[in-house]
């Protein structure tokens, strides 16, 4: 039966359609991906009407190919501009950007472009060897447990500043107050909101985003003047390949990042930016120089990469085989799947099996598509490094407030960019860390609504679940890990570790 649908499947990989609408896809997702505030999903959007006059064969492709390729144009910018084209590429530029300023832009992007593609592809083949460990996990997971989940996410705050942690939880802290403007969840109370109609349903992403990143670097480098790279020269051509090496060199850290973000995106309501941010932080915590993450460590690039494009095999998973999308771009699959007449559910692992081993197909060669076209341009976009800011700083900022106002059309987002805007310059001079306040604020509401719920199903005690048992312990030994390994250095310094042998040798004779 297998081999028939992916026989099938093969068939179906071989039609012109396809690859035309899975080419259109692809270069859609980099382009939109690559412009800050617009993203793959407001392409979605705009493509789902005319899923109506398609076939499944035209539809999905489109749909599948623009949705895996988005975020791998976003990390163009994170890397070259310190500007997240998509929410998600946010811990990408933790050590992305730092890489640009020292001349190293071409190196980053090979590094970014190999582990998107890479593991985008590799974990289209977890989602079909694991399915049978999977789908029993996913459904066994409870509100308790998604409560432990989250905040093993916004544990994860405290690895992401460079040695300065109370800074790092500070700015986290600060991301899940600002997370709480709005409804409350349960009681549908407003807080914080002043009779501000705008802020009931919360500060939108977008402009957070691009207020916290995108203008306090523009501000920074119209006052410094120069350009982004410190360094005189870019070795654009030699450095992507540098780059895509390094990822090979570190294979066993990007074969685990690309787990992490296959096991969260098969996990709805987690969301993409938590599986990068947690992947940075494991590969900051695993690496052998932890203090130097956020200066320019290409590990640093290579975790989150792998995760973000690892992700969708996760989520197309879960959408397929449960009609449950695992991430927001499968909301729009789901979308296109009804409009189809296609039912996503159980049948799609048996009767329709030929399908859903096309869509993982197509998701593989997407990433194949779109990491060939920005290794082909890699070594130009890394000049942008070296573009003077009186062009640079008037040019991004306009694309800046430009995307903004065009994900819904609301002037109101342009002044949330300036406040948040004057916030993150704040940070930036003071040394607290913006990428963690993304995360407390991404995963504030997220927290408080499955926490919620598991207060009301389970009472005071929902923790007491092996799962939520288990992923506590992996929380509070997230948070210790830093200190703990930093007291034993301390202490085998200091000839702890000597007076423990001779201790050790005396008792034995």
């Amino acid at each position: 039966m297998v081999l028939e649908a992916f026989g099938e499947a093969l068939q179906s990989l071989a039609n012109p359609q396809v690859w035309y609408y899975m080419i259109f896809g692809s270069v859609l997702g980099l382009v939109l991906g690559v412009i800050p505030g617009i993203g793959g999903l407001s392409g979605m959007a705009l493509i789902l009407p005319f899923v109506f006059v398609m076939s499944p064969y035209e539809a999905l492709p489109l749909m599948v190919a623009l949705g895996a390729t988005n975020t791998t144009g976003g990390s163009i910018t994170s890397i070259l501009l310190n500007v997240p084209g998509t929410g998600s590429n946010a811990a990408t530029l933790i050590d992305g950007y730092p890489m640009s300023q020292k001349g190293q832009a071409g190196r980053a992007l090979g590094a970014a472009l190999m582990s998107s593609a890479a593991g985008g592809a590799l974990t289209v083949f977890f989602a079909f060897a694991m399915i049978p460990l999977v789908l029993p996990l996913v459904f066994g997971l409870r509100s308790a447990d998604m409560v432990f989940l989250v905040l093993l996410g916004l544990a994860f705050i405290a690895t992401l500043g460079r040695g300065a942690m109370a800074r790092g939880l500070i700015s986290g802290g600060l991301g899940l107050a600002i997370s709480l403007i709005g409804m409350q969840v349960k009681t549908g109370v407003g807080r914080f909101t002043f009779d501000s109609v705008y802020l009931y349903d919360g500060l939108p992403l977008v402009p957070v985003v691009l207020g916290l990143f995108a203008v306090p670097e523009m501000i920074a480098l119209a006052a410094a003047g120069g350009s982004i790279a410190r360094a005189g020269t870019i070795q654009s051509t030699q450095g992507v390949w540098e780059g895509a090496r390094d990822v090979w060199r570190h294979w066993w850290l990007f074969v685990r990042s690309s787990t992490i973000g296959y096991i969260i995106g098969v996990i709805p309501g987690i969301g993409a930016t938590a599986a990068t941010f947690i992947a940075y932080g494991h590969a900051k915590q695993t690496s052998k120089r932890p203090e130097e993450f956020g200066t320019g460590r290409v590990e640093g690039v290579i975790g989150p990469e792998a995760a973000n494009n690892a992700k969708d095999a996760g989520s197309l998973l879960t959408t397929l085989s449960l009609g449950i999308p695992g991430s927001a771009e499968g909301v729009f699959i789901l979308g296109a799947f009804l409009i189809l007449g296609i039912t996503p559910g159980p049948d799609m692992m048996t009767k329709n099996l030929g399908l859903s081993l096309t869509l993982f197909l197509i998701l593989i060669v997407s990433n194949v598509i779109g990491g060939a076209i920005c290794f082909a341009l890699a070594p130009h976009l890394a000049n942008i490094a070296l573009v003077p800011g009186r062009i640079l700083v008037p040019s991004v900022l306009t694309i800046t407030f430009v995307g903004t106002f065009a994900e819904r059309q609301d002037l109101t987002d342009l002044i949330v960019v300036l406040v948040v805007g004057a916030l993150g310059f704040a940070m930036k001079e003071f040394g607290f860390n913006r990428a963690a306040l993304l995360l407390g604020f991404v995963l504030g509401n997220i927290f408080e609504k499955y926490l919620f719920i598991a207060l009301s199903a389970d009472g005071p005690l929902f923790f007491a679940r092996p799962i939520s048992m288990m992923l506590l312990l992996m929380v509070i030994g997230v948070i210790g890990y830093g200190p703990i390994k930093a007291g034993v250095r301390r202490w085998l310094r200091k000839g702890g570790g000597e007076a423990w042998t001779e201790g050790a040798a005396s008792t034995s004779s």
